[in-house]
Order: structure tokens, then C-alpha cells, then sequence
């Protein structure tokens, strides 16, 4: 198997969604095994980014291996239990895992939180339905270098699907368009996809800005800004 590298931080899943009226869920299937976080689990991601640097002009291009893996179990400042990721990154090098960075995750009844970098993401929400949407970033102070991350609708595009990502055949899939918005300067798309009894095995973000007016491809006009794109090539337990 191939490894890989991360990039871009936002990455990041999370929670909320509150029901209106107090149901008896008893007999609901909310298919929470979208999102697995036993201890040991992990997803190994082929990342292929790429960065535009408005101050040098430069664009740069990496593609890296990283592996998502849950390692301890903890309360959070709210007491709830939360599950603690350890991010990894392969090095070609020395053919081993280098630790990068941690984050956390916190599974409830209707929703996942994921904080990452003190960046607070409801990332999905319980049950997946088709069209279903939810304010996943409506923690985030979206202000300065965050501001692009205000006020995302994200919707369920499709649910219990079959997809195939990098030649794996993924039974179910929940796909989740978080944004989708592009001005003549400024061009934002994120786009994930979960795997029943494995959770996120494709994420896709865009951020790019220009002030080139024209009609070129965002690839070609954008002066700064990222691509990114994680797509799952492993994953098990240890």
C-alpha cells in the first residue's frame, strides 16, 4: 500500500441538531455507525493538496499519507466523554508514522462534534436523511483568517448509496455538501462522504480567492488560497 501526507487543517466533524418534539426514538435506526470511534480504529487518507501563496506567487503541490486513529477516551470541559484522534504522517524516509497533531471528537444521540485546532464542527447529525440540513459551523467565530466558514448550510445530498473511491467499493455512503458558493473574487466548496461501520473516507475543500476578473479555471486565476482533497486507502483497528 501506498502512503501518503496531510494538509490543510480543517478537517475536522462535529455535532448538533435538535429535535422539536420530544418522540419516543425507541424503534428509529439513526445509523450512527457512520462515525466509528472504538478505541484503536483507524483510517489511513491519500492527501493531495495544493497551497497558492499570495505573498511569493508560488503554488505549491504535495501528496502526503496521513492516518486518523483513535487513541483514549476523556471528558470534555463540558463533562461529556469524548474520544481523542491521534493524526499521523507517513514518512518515506524512515518508513515510519510521525505523530502531526491530535484532535477530538464527541459522539451524542443526533449529532458528532469534532474539534480541531479550537475549531468546532458539527459534522453530522443523526439519522442521515436525504436533504436534511444543519448549521455545521454555527461554534466558529467566523472572523479574519475564519471568515470563509460563516454561516455554511450543510445538506445530505444522498444516503445509504454505494460509492467507489480510489477503487474501493463502499456499500453505504452518507454524502454531505457543506458549501458551495463562488463570487467573481472568492470561491468556496467543501464536500464530505461517510462509510457505514467506517466513517469519513472522502473530503474535498476549496478555499480560493483572486482579484484576476476573468474567466480562467479557479486552478489557474487563484492567488491564494488551498486545495484539498482526503480519500481513504485503509482502515481497521490496532
Amino acid at each position: 500500500m501506498k502512503y501518503i501526507k496531510p494538509f490543510i487543517l480543517i478537517g475536522i466533524l462535529s455535532v448538533v441538531v435538535a429535535c422539536k418534539k420530544d418522540l419516543d426514538n425507541s424503534d428509529i435506526d439513526f445509523k450512527s455507525d457512520y462515525f466509528v470511534d472504538e478505541i484503536g480504529t483507524f483510517i489511513v487518507y491519500q492527501v493531495d493538496s495544493t497551497l497558492y501563496n499570495d505573498f511569493t506567487g508560488e503554488v505549491t503541490s504535495k501528496s502526503l499519507t496521513v492516518k486518523d486513529k483513535v487513541v483514549e477516551e476523556f471528558q470534555d470541559n463540558m463533562n461529556r466523554a469524548s474520544k481523542r484522534w491521534e493524526r499521523f504522517v507517513y514518512d518515506s524516509t524512515s518508513k515510519d508514522w510521525v505523530a502531526a497533531r491530535s484532535f477530538y471528537t464527541v459522539e451524542q444521540k443526533q449529532s458528532i462534534e469534532r474539534v480541531e485546532e479550537n475549531i468546532r464542527f458539527i459534522s453530522f447529525v443523526f439519522p442521515p436523511k436525504k436533504d436534511l440540513t444543519w448549521k455545521g459551523n454555527r461554534f466558529i467565530e467566523a472572523v479574519d483568517n475564519l471568515k470563509y466558514l460563516g454561516d455554511w448550510t450543510y445538506q445530505f445530498t444522498s444516503v445509504d448509496v454505494p460509492q467507489n473511491i480510489l477503487g474501493e467499493n463502499y456499500n453505504q455512503t452518507a454524502s454531505i455538501l457543506l458549501r458551495d458558493k463562488e463570487t467573481a473574487i472568492e470561491k468556496v466548496f467543501a464536500k464530505e462522504i461517510y462509510a457505514r461501520g467506517i466513517g469519513l473516507v472522502y473530503k474535498e475543500w476549496w478555499h480560493l480567492e483572486t482579484q484576476k476578473i476573468s474567466d480562467l479555471p479557479w486552478q489557474d486565476k487563484a492567488e491564494s488560497g488551498y486545495i484539498v482533497k482526503w480519500q481513504a486507502i485503509d482502515y481497521g483497528k490496532e
